[in-house]
């Protein structure tokens, strides 16, 4: 390790991406969570319109969810 140096700029750059990150992940699977549950919710209860919108929200946030995670894993396999 004699000679070892600090790449400064990646420990910037992992200060603000590891948050946006875990920002990100976090919100796409609360809104998938939301959405489903809520489209489900409403079926029941016979609100039509409700339930599509719900089925659209669960629809885009799994797809964002699985595109994040998908660019994560491939951020880490490249590096």
């Amino acid at each position: 390790m004699i000679g070892a140096t600090i790449e400064w700029d990646k420990i910037g750059e992992l200060l603000y991406v590891a948050p946006l990150a875990g920002l990100a992940v976090s919100i796409t699977y609360a809104l998938m969570i939301v959405g489903w549950a809520r489209a489900g919710e409403a079926r029941q209860s016979g609100a039509g319109g409700r339930a599509v919108a719900y089925s659209a929200l669960g629809a885009a946030a799994t797809i964002g969810f699985v595109g994040v995670v998908v660019f994560g894993v491939t951020v880490i396999i490249h590096k």
